[in-house]
């Protein structure tokens, strides 16, 4: 009975120490680029000077959320610590689960941020609709003691979540969801300097090029937090330019029945076009602009032809070019796994003007259209595109009888088409 009763209450005690650990948050503010490491108490925040403000955000679903917070500026808690302003350059946040976030100093403190009320307007959550950007009000980032997610109204404000990271947008289309950092534990501030964003890729590249053609924008890197931003008026682009990925890579496969709506190549080009780009995103510097100048070739272009479709439909045979039928010997299908849609290679290839060779040794496929290059390895991720090597999320697969099966969006997109789906029909369309 005695052993019973020194482990009820031992049980007892570590619950009790569990559960006080669990209602009394801290957040420790350390690094190279301050003086004071300090660690703040839930009660020592509730002593500093409260602010309660409104921010407009957008996640990279994407999707728009108001947030209500209450809570310390976190310029006062870097204060609080002895910042080293003209040697800190970048501050990374952390939360519980091991959640960061790095931002630098300038996109933080020197970069006017907003809280835009009429950002709903056009569209109440679709957040690849811009908002109206008038009534803007300047807001500055706070660590919030309480709030609340998906409202402005300060009564459902609660400690869930908190302390949290709320800033606001520089434009009405950024995207900032995923910089809200919930359950805070620690702010790094470092003195490194922020590297620089690669700069956005085209395909096609700058050149001459058909009447129709579409042109993709793509990042260099796999970081999803990065967003591509460009103009066509010869103007350099900047946050408040038009976005190209608008859904970011992580979401393509919950959202492969709207993404090439929503993330859209640019086109069709039918005349002379110069496109700016620039990648910008958080803990970085913006990437350099680039700039892609395609010229219509005047021959191609006086014949004006008529964009070629394609059309085919997951677990089923029949397919057609510009509306004549064929039938495919092996169905399109959906991987489950990646949620991408996986047609025969060679079919679609050759629909959209490429040269397919097949080496049985190696189990590689080369795709050739005159200007691009793709080297594809069944059963692996990794492709070379021009020589340079990427990496895909579905893997090329071989299935009876012997058809070589690959993603579509990749080979389809690479070779400079457009691609649609729809979930009900099941239908594929391919824009060349």
């Amino acid at each position: 009975m005695r052993a019973l009763a020194y482990l009820l209450t031992v049980l007892f005690l570590f619950m009790f120490s569990t559960a006080a650990l669990a209602e009394s948050p801290s957040i420790e503010i350390t690094g190279d680029g301050v003086s004071n490491p300090v660690k703040l108490s839930l009660e020592d925040l509730k002593e500093m000077e409260q602010h309660q403000v409104v921010y407009s955000s957008i996640n990279t679903w994407p999707s728009k959320k108001l947030y209500v917070g209450k809570g310390v500026k976190l310029w006062d808690l870097l204060i609080a610590a002895d910042i080293k302003d003209k040697e800190a350059k970048l501050i990374r946040f952390t939360a519980a689960d091991g959640y960061t976030i790095v931002l630098t100093m300038k996109e933080l403190f020197q970069d006017e941020r907003y809280y835009f009320p009429n950002f709903k307007k056009g569209s109440e959550s679709e957040g690849h609709i811009p908002g109206d950007p008038s009534g803007k009000v300047k807001v500055e980032p706070i660590i919030a003691l309480l709030g609340a997610e998906g409202t402005d109204n300060p009564k459902y404000m609660n400690d869930l979540n908190c302390p949290m990271l709320m800033l606001g947008q520089r434009a009405v289309t950024e995207q900032t969801g995923n910089l809200f950092v919930k359950n805070l534990i620690k702010i790094e501030v470092l003195t490194e300097e922020p590297k620089k964003w690669d700069p956005p890729q085209a395909n096609p590249d700058s050149g001459p090029v058909p009447a129709g053609t579409m042109v993709t924008l793509s990042l260099p890197s796999d970081d999803d937090n990065a967003k591509i931003y460009y103009t066509l008026d010869g103007s350099d682009p900047d946050v408040n330019s038009p976005m190209y990925n608008w859904i970011s890579k992580r979401w393509w496969s919950a959202r492969a029945d709207v993404l090439g709506k929503i993330n859209r190549p640019i086109g069709p080009i039918n005349e002379d076009t110069i496109i700016k780009a620039i990648v910008i995103g958080p803990g970085k510097l913006n990437s350099d602009i680039v700039t892609f100048t395609y010229k219509v070739d005047d021959k191609k272009a006086d014949e004006t032809p008529s964009p070629k479709v394609i059309r085919l439909f997951i677990g089923s045979t029949k397919a057609s070019i510009d509306g004549i039928p064929y039938t495919l010997d092996a169905a399109p299908f959906l991987n489950a796994k990646v949620g991408r849609a996986m047609v025969p290679l060679r079919f679609v290839s050759e629909a959209l003007g490429a040269k397919v060779i097949w080496d049985k040794e190696s189990d590689k496929v080369l795709i050739g259209d005159g200007e691009k290059e793709i080297v594809l390895t069944v059963g692996s991720s990794d492709v070379l595109v021009n020589g340079r090597l990427q990496t895909i999320d579905c893997a090329p697969t071989v299935l009876s009888p012997g058809r070589t099966f690959v993603p579509l969006r990749f080979v389809s997109e690479t070779l400079g088409a457009a691609v649609d789906y729809n979930p009900k029909a099941k239908e594929i369309i391919i824009v060349e």
